[in-house]
């Protein structure tokens, strides 16, 4: 069954918050700060609730993607402008809790560190960022992430805006090229390998 992608409507945010959480439970990139105990799964889901709950940008896009009756999948994509990492002053008095609460002291300041080299690999030229895009564990491997690409990047060329994103993997490498997406810089942290994919409008 083909996956439905649409609009995130208000009452959907929560449900794609757990679909976010669970397609993340292996993501080296978000595993690299987030505090490793018994309780990363509820600190993981924290964090998404307050990605999708507009703390950290009010300014995002939110998609999802629906097989049958199920949500199976979301993204959140930051408008022109924009950087997953980068707030003013006023901003970081509000997450710079959450974050401690979810990663501990020393996981702040690895977030921090893999937030400033990510901020450095954006393009020069205005553009569109996909935060995150995940789809959930018993649907991976079904196109779902394909459809939800293919869906959310025809606005994209429509308006001629430029995509960009961070991968972690060779495999969402692989996707991403699929659509587009060509590598413009790689960068390494201890145990940690990423890659910045940009796409111009077609």
């Amino acid at each position: 069954m083909s996956a439905k992608v649409r609009a995130a409507r208000p009452d959907d945010l929560d449900t794609a918050a757990a679909v976010l959480t669970d397609a993340f439970v292996n993501e080296a990139g978000l595993n690299y700060w987030l505090k490793q105990d018994a309780t990363k799964e509820r600190r993981r889901r924290k964090f998404f609730d307050a990605v999708l709950g507009n703390m950290l940008h009010p300014k995002r896009e939110v998609y999802v993607a629906e097989s049958g009756s199920a949500m199976t999948g979301a993204a959140i994509w930051l408008g022109p402008g924009l950087k997953a990492f980068d707030f003013p002053w006023w901003r970081e008095l509000y997450y710079t809790p959450l974050f401690l609460s979810i990663a501990g002291a020393s996981g702040l300041q690895r977030a921090q560190d893999l937030g400033a080299r990510l901020t450095s690999c954006h393009p020069a030229v205005p553009h569109a960022h996909l935060q995150f895009l995940g789809v959930s564990g018993a649907a991976q491997g079904q196109g779902v992430g394909s459809a939800m690409l293919k869906e959310t990047l025809a606005p994209l060329d429509a308006s001629g805006t430029v995509g960009y994103l961070e991968a972690s993997t060779e495999r969402n490498v692989a996707l991403y090229a699929r659509h587009g997406f060509e590598v413009t810089n790689e960068f390494d942290l201890p145990g940690l390998h990423f890659w910045c994919m940009t796409r111009m409008p077609r």
